[in-house]
């Protein structure tokens, strides 16, 4: 499960497609109400990645609570040791978004995601290319792509 909202949802549902790809079982819940349902049923079973930055979403956070507390192995994504995250998660990935403009740069946490996606990938190497494999094959002649 990963765990976001607002504008790090972006990346919650980046990794979510990616890692669907690799044939790997993955949910995001973007959504206060989404968080708070999966929370409840998650156990020591479920991986959950909670992605919040600067002070902490409240629903990630009390997701990540809801979810540790059911006995789910919960790591944390933020830009800060300060985060309500470290306090929650066992296992912490820093990933700064400062920028020089008014918004925030997730550059660095799609290069952590893309890492992350990188070790699944080779978890299960066989598998990962015969998908790399077939993907190759549907970009040069797969239906999905527009041909004048």
């Amino acid at each position: 499960m990963v765990f976001a909202g607002d504008i790090a949802a972006t990346l919650a549902e980046y990794l979510e497609y990616q890692i669907n790809v690799l044939g790997l079982p993955i949910f995001a819940a973007t959504s206060a109400g989404a968080i708070t349902h999966l929370g409840r049923v998650v156990n020591k079973r479920y991986l959950v990645i909670a992605i919040s930055f600067r002070r902490g979403l409240r629903q990630t956070v009390e997701g990540a609570q809801q979810a540790r507390a059911h006995g789910a192995h919960c790591v944390g994504i933020s830009d800060t040791y300060l985060s309500p995250l470290a306090r929650e998660c066992h296992e912490m990935f820093l990933a700064s978004v400062e920028s020089t403009s008014f918004g925030t740069s997730y550059a660095a946490p799609i290069a952590l995601l893309d890492a992350i996606i990188a070790a699944c990938g080779q978890y299960r190497r066989p598998l990962t290319l015969a998908v790399a494999r077939e993907i190759a094959e549907e970009q040069r002649k797969g239906s999905r792509w527009y041909t004048p």
